[in-house]
C-alpha cells in the first residue's frame, strides 16, 4: 500500500468519526438529512480509498462507484437542506423525479464494466494508487445536465432565504451552498490541471467536519429544543398514547406526573390501573373509541374531565383530558388513540373563587359532608382492619376481596347485561372492605380459635352478618348518600346467602338476594379458596375456579358467575401481584 492509499485511509477514517459524531448530536440537533450527507460522505471516501488499492477490474469498478455516491447524491441532498432551511416546499413529483434519476445514473456506474451507459469503456491501471482510465458515455453527460439543475436549485433557495426568511440562519445555508461550490470547482481543477491524485476525498472530509460544527453550534443555540427541553420539565400537559388494541405505547413526564402508575407500565402491554382515576380515563377512552370507530366518526377530538387526589384537597388536581384518533397509511386508517391532558386546576380554582357566595357556601356545607362521611367511613375501615387483626385465619382478606371486587365491578360496569348507574358501582367497591363488619361482635375465643368451631360456636360465628349490617346502618344513618348505606348494609348482611337458598342468616333464594351481595359471594369464596387458613393450606387457582363453576346456580349467581370466572387470568394476575407483600395469600 502506498503513501496515498494510507493518507487515504486515515481520511477514511476520520470521515466515519465525523459521521459517528453527528449521530451522536442527532439526538439533540441533527435532521434525518444531516446524517445522510454525512453517511453519504463517509461512503464515498471508502471507495476513492478501495479505488486506490485495488487489484482488478472489478474491485476498481466496485470501489469506483462506491466513490460515486457523494458525486451523484450529495448535491441532491444538500438542495433537501437548504428547502428545509427555507421553509419552502416543491412538488412532491419533482422530488421523486429527482431523487430516481439519481437512482439510475448511480446505478449506471455500478454496471460500467458490463453496461456502456456511465462510461463508454474503461480500462484498469493499477499501481499507488491504482485508477480507472474512463471515457465517459451518454448518462455521464446527463449528469451534468442534473447537477445543473441541482445547483441552480441551490441558488435559488439560499438566495431566497436571503431576501426572505428571517429566522434562517443565511450563514449555516452559504456552509452548505460554498461546501456544493466547492466540490464542483475542485473536480474542476482536478481535470484542468490533470492532477495524478484525487482531492475530492480530503474536500469532503473538511466538509462533513464543517457540517459536524454547523449541527453542534445549532443545538448549543437551538432555542426550540430549550424551549421544548423546559417545557417537558415544566408543562402541564401530559400524553398518552396507545394503539388501537388499546395497548400502551408511550407518554411524557407530564403525565406520569398524573399518574404515578404509568412509570411502571411496560410498552404493548394494557394498562392494569388501580388508582380510580386513571381506571376512569381508560375506561373512557376504550368506550369512547370503540363508539367513535362504530359511527365512523375518528376524525373529531372528545373531551373528558376527570379529578385526581380527589381524597387529599392540597393536592387535588382538576384534568381535562382530550382523545383523538392516530390515522396511518393512504387509506387514513385509524393506527391508535392519543390522549392530551391539560392541568386546569388553576383556572377550575379561579371559577370557584369567582363563584357567588351562595354557590360558596354551598360548596363549603358539601366539603363538610364529604368529610364527616370521610371521618366516618375511616372510622369503619379502622374497624374492619381491627377485625381482621383479631381474626388470625385471614390474613389479608379484606385487602384481597376488596380489589378482586374493584377488578369484578369495573369489568361489570362495561357490559350492557346490567343497568347501574356510577353511584351504585362506586358504592359496591366502596363497600366490599366492610363486608365482616359484624365480626367486631364475635367473641375472641371464637375469632381466634386455632381449632374447628363446635355447632354453638358456628352458630355465634354466623351472627356476624346481621350484626354487620345493624352496625352499619346505625354508623351510617346520619350520611346522606343513602345508596351507599343501603349497598353496604346488604353487602354485611347477605353476603353469606347462597342462590339456592340454603345460606345464611335468611336463606334468601336466587334474585331476591341483593345484587351487590351476590358480588361479594363470589370474591369472598373465592379468596377462602385460594387463600391459606389455619385448618387448610390454599388451593391451585384452577381448582378454586372449577369449585367456583360447579357452584353456579347453587351458591352462586350463575350469570355473575360466568362473568367472574371469565376474568380469570385478571383475578390470578391481582392476586399474584400481593405475593412478597402483606396481603399474600
Amino acid at each position: 500500500m502506498g503513501i496515498y492509499s494510507i493518507v487515504l485511509a486515515v481520511v477514511m477514517l476520520l470521515s466515519m468519526l465525523s459521521t459517528f459524531a453527528l449521530v451522536l448530536f442527532s439526538r439533540r440537533g441533527s435532521n434525518t438529512l444531516e446524517i445522510l450527507i454525512s453517511v453519504c460522505v463517509m461512503l464515498s471516501n471508502i471507495g476513492y480509498f478501495l479505488l486506490s488499492c485495488s487489484r482488478n477490474l472489478q474491485e476498481a469498478v466496485l470501489a469506483n462507484s462506491l466513490s460515486y455516491l457523494g458525486g451523484v447524491f450529495l448535491p441532491l441532498l444538500i438542495v433537501y437542506v437548504l428547502i428545509d432551511y427555507s421553509d419552502s416546499k416543491i412538488p412532491m413529483w419533482f422530488s421523486i423525479s429527482m431523487l430516481l434519476i439519481n437512482i439510475v445514473i448511480f446505478l449506471s456506474t455500478m454496471l460500467t464494466d458490463r453496461l456502456p451507459f456511465f462510461y463508454s469503456s474503461i480500462k484498469f491501471i493499477p499501481g499507488d494508487p491504482s485508477h480507472l482510465i474512463k471515457e465517459p458515455g451518454t448518462i455521464y453527460y446527463i449528469r451534468y445536465i442534473v447537477l445543473a439543475v441541482e445547483v441552480g436549485l441551490a441558488a435559488f433557495f439560499t438566495i431566497l432565504t436571503y431576501l426572505g426568511k428571517r429566522s434562517a440562519s443565511f450563514r449555516i445555508m452559504m456552509i452548505y451552498a460554498g461546501s456544493l461550490l466547492g466540490v464542483l470547482l475542485v473536480y474542476l481543477a482536478r481535470y484542468i490541471f490533470s492532477m495524478k491524485y484525487d482531492l475530492i476525498p480530503f474536500f469532503y472530509l473538511i466538509c462533513t467536519l464543517l457540517l459536524d460544527y454547523v449541527v453542534a453550534r445549532s443545538t448549543i443555540y437551538n432555542v426550540n429544543l430549550s424551549v421544548q427541553e423546559k417545557i417537558d420539565e415544566l408543562s402541564a400537559y401530559g400524553y398518552l398514547v396507545f394503539d388501537r388494541k388499546f395497548r400502551f405505547v408511550g407518554s411524557n413526564s407530564a403525565s406520569e406526573k398524573f399518574f404515578p402508575e404509568i412509570k411502571n407500565v411496560r410498552i404493548d402491554s394494557k394498562i392494569i390501573a388501580k388508582d380510580y382515576a386513571l381506571k376512569d380515563l381508560l375506561k373512557w377512552v376504550v368506550k369512547t373509541a370503540t363508539e367513535a370507530a362504530e359511527e365512523k366518526k375518528t376524525q373529531g377530538k372528545y373531551k373528558k374531565a376527570i379529578t385526581i387526589n380527589d381524597k387529599n384537597p392540597s393536592e387535588r388536581r382538576f384534568l381535562e383530558t382530550e382523545m383523538s384518533f392516530i390515522h396511518f397509511g393512504l387509506e387514513n386508517h385509524v393506527s391508535g388513540y392519543l390522549v392530551e391532558i391539560t392541568d386546569i386546576t388553576e383556572q377550575h380554582n379561579m371559577i370557584e373563587t369567582m363563584s357567588w357566595k351562595g354557590e360558596s357556601l354551598k360548596r363549603e356545607v358539601e366539603k363538610q359532608t364529604k368529610k364527616a362521611k370521610s371521618m366516618q367511613m375511616s372510622t369503619i375501615l379502622g374497624m374492619a382492619a381491627m377485625i381482621e387483626s383479631r381474626d388470625n385465619s385471614t390474613g389479608g382478606h379484606i385487602n384481597r376481596t376488596s380489589e378482586c371486587v374493584a377488578l369484578f365491578v369495573n369489568r361489570l360496569r362495561q357490559l350492557d347485561d346490567y343497568n347501574m348507574s356510577e353511584s351504585y358501582w362506586d358504592a359496591v367497591i366502596n363497600a366490599a372492605p366492610l363486608h365482616d363488619l359484624g365480626k367486631i361482635t364475635v367473641d375472641d375465643a371464637i375469632l381466634r380459635k386455632p381449632s374447628g368451631l363446635t355447632e354453638d360456636e358456628y352458630e355465634q360465628m354466623r351472627k356476624h352478618a346481621e350484626n354487620g349490617a345493624k352496625i352499619m346502618s346505625k354508623v351510617l344513618e346520619d350520611v346522606d348518600d343513602k345508596e351507599f348505606v343501603n349497598v353496604a348494609t346488604n353487602v354485611a348482611h347477605y353476603h353469606h346467602e347462597k342462590y339456592n337458598g340454603t345460606g345464611y342468616p335468611d336463606r334468601l333464594r336466587g334474585e331476591n338476594i341483593p345484587f351487590e351481595a351476590r358480588i361479594m359471594a363470589l370474591a369472598d369464596v373465592f379468596d377462602a379458596l385460594a387463600s391459606h387458613r389455619y385448618y387448610k393450606e390454599p388451593m391451585s387457582y384452577d381448582e378454586a375456579f372449577e369449585i367456583l363453576r360447579q357452584e353456579l346456580g347453587h351458591h352462586f349467581d350463575p350469570h355473575l358467575g360466568r362473568i367472574f370466572i371469565s376474568l380469570k387470568k385478571e383475578i390470578i394476575i391481582l392476586y399474584e401481584s400481593f405475593e412478597n407483600t402483606d396481603y399474600a395469600r
